[in-house]
Order: structure tokens, then sequence, then C-alpha cells
């Protein structure tokens, strides 16, 4: 019987640690994490508010540089990254899914969606294209046209995980998703969440 090749290593964090200087005070945000997590794996990070949750999402999401140690994406370690690299990066191998939904107001529902691929230079027709699919994928077939005021909250998280997706990122990221969500609803992002990272 063949042996399966082992999973491979996406995100490989080593000894990170982030320090935040408070005049006198220092405060340990992370204190030498090491973290290996695989292609296709599904993975929460679950603690107590202040524990360091949203610092790490900045080290993996390229937001922020840890104040020792590395954090490597694909093969590719960050903190070797110009701006402009990273900001490439960024927008090319990470899609990201906020709890405060981030949406445009004065924008439609595939506007909204559409916008990373007419920042990254999709043709119009081509980035609404691919707008209006992912967002029948997450269930909003019936809202391509309304307004984030329009939609209820659980429809505005669809529209911003619509908006992670559509360039078709290697990492999603996905800070504190229902935290503005009623119970069933948040649930039904988790499955969202779940069933498309099945599918990818």
């Amino acid at each position: 019987m063949t042996t399966p090749p082992p999973p491979e290593i996406l995100i490989a964090i080593r000894g990170v640690a982030k320090r935040f200087d408070l005049g006198k005070a220092v405060v340990h945000a992370l204190r030498e994490v090491t973290l290996d997590i695989y292609r296709g794996e599904y993975l929460s990070v679950m603690g107590p508010s202040g524990s360091g949750k949203s610092t790490l999402f900045n080290m993996i999401g390229a937001l922020d540089h840890p104040s020792s140690g590395s954090v490597i994406i694909g093969g590719v370690t960050l903190t070797d990254l110009t701006s402009r690299q990273l900001a490439h990066f960024r927008s090319h191998y990470i899609g990201y899914v906020f709890q405060s939904y981030n949406l445009l107001p004065a924008y439609d529902a595939i506007t909204n969606v559409a916008l990373p691929l007419l920042f990254s230079g999709i043709a119009p027709a081509d980035a609404t294209a691919r707008a209006v699919k992912m967002l029948e994928r997450v269930g909003l077939g019936h809202r391509l046209t309304h307004r984030p005021d329009e939609l209820s909250g659980g429809q505005q998280q669809r529209v911003a995980i619509a908006r992670a997706l559509v360039a078709e990122p290697v990492i999603i990221l996905a800070d504190e998703p229902t935290a503005n969500l009623d119970l069933h609803t948040g649930e039904e992002i988790i499955q969202l969440l779940r069933s498309l990272c099945d599918e990818l």
C-alpha cells in the first residue's frame, strides 16, 4: 500500500513575539508562538479578550510585523518583503473577513465584492461577473443590487465573505466574524465558512 504524502505546511509561525511599549510599561501580546497550519485546514483560535488573537491574526495577515520570530507563508518569509511586496502579497494571497464587515455603504453588493478585482486591474465586466458568481455562491443571488443598509447583519457578512473569496486567495482570515451577529446567524456564518473551506 502506498503511503500518502504528508500534508503541506502552508503557514509556519516560528517563535513569534509581539511587544508594545506603553511608556514605562511593556505589554507582551504574543510570547514565542510556534505553530504550523496546513493547506486545506480549517482552524479556530479561541481565547479571552486580550489574549493576543487579533495580534496573531495581524501577524499571519501581514498587517503587522512581529517584534521577533518569523511568519512564513508558502515558503515566503514575510519580514523579508518590502512594503510594496507585502501589499502585493496581501492582495493576491490573503482574503480578510472582519467582524465589522467593512463594506462601503454607498455601493451595492456587486460593487463591494468586485472592488478588490478592479483595484488589481481586472476588467470591469469580468470583475462584475466574478462578483455575481461569488455572491450566488454565498447565497445572495437575490440581493445583488442591495446596499449594506438594505441587508441584515448576516447578509452583510456574507457579502464580506464573498469579497474575501472573489480574488481566489490561498488563505482566508476571519477575525471574530460572528461577533456582531445573533447566535443563529452566527452559526450559519460559521457553517458557511466550513463548507467553503471544504470546497476550496
